[in-house]
């Protein structure tokens, strides 16, 4: 009998590295933390980006827990036994394409897609595009895109987002291009600790998002 997953899970994935992935991932689960929330970030990547991070908060730093599940294979069962005390979790997506990237898909209740304002980023991320957008269409998972370290006004950001607009998904505001982000992952935290209240907004605001493709 398959295990049960009692919390919500978010998955935050885009085999394409360097789209700031990890930073939205960190990010939403100390938001749905700090909104009253029982929060876990999985990280499912073999890198650990997540646990990186982790590791560099302070002692007395009460963010979210993380937990490895690096096992595609396990990736169900791993989830359901590090949730049973949880009501929201957040994975880490792996950063290359490969079999721990459908799990995570098929294990999602709601899958976020980050994508930079970059032709070549959008371009490296269309096979897996297609991939989610057929499970999205057989209400298997709910899925968006979200925007990572957009620069706001911008023609290029405009033109992305209509060619993302193609594809049928919606299209979440996400994150700006902000020091703080960078600078609070740094510091093994994340910018609703203090360090950027703009920052903060549109992270509390993806959070909200969320809401509405559950």
């Amino acid at each position: 009998m398959a295990p049960s997953i009692n919390a919500f899970v978010v998955g935050v994935q885009n085999p394409k590295g360097g789209t700031g992935k990890t930073t939205i991932a960190v990010n939403l689960a100390r938001a749905a933390q700090l909104d009253g929330f029982s929060s876990l970030l999985i990280d499912t990547d073999t890198q650990g980006s997540s646990r990186d991070w982790r590791a560099r908060s302070p002692e007395d730093y009460e963010g979210p827990r993380v937990q490895p599940a690096t096992n595609p294979r396990l990736l169900k069962s791993d989830v359901a036994r590090h949730t049973e005390d949880y009501e929201f979790a957040v994975l880490d997506g792996s950063a290359r394409l490969e079999r721990m990237t459908g799990a995570v898909v098929d294990v999602s209740d709601v899958l976020l897609i980050p994508v930079q304002p970059s032709a070549l980023d959008l371009w490296g991320t269309v096979e897996f595009i297609e991939t989610v957008m057929e499970a999205h269409e057989q209400g298997e998972v709910s899925a968006a895109f979200v925007a990572s370290r957009r620069i706001v006004g911008t023609n290029l950001e405009e033109q992305i987002t209509g060619a993302l607009d193609d594809f049928g998904l919606d299209v979440l505001r996400g994150t700006g291009q902000r020091v703080a982000y960078a600078q609070s992952i740094q510091e093994g935290q994340t910018v609703l600790d203090g360090y950027d209240e703009k920052a903060a907004e549109e992270v509390r605001t993806l959070l909200k998002e969320l809401g509405r493709l559950a």
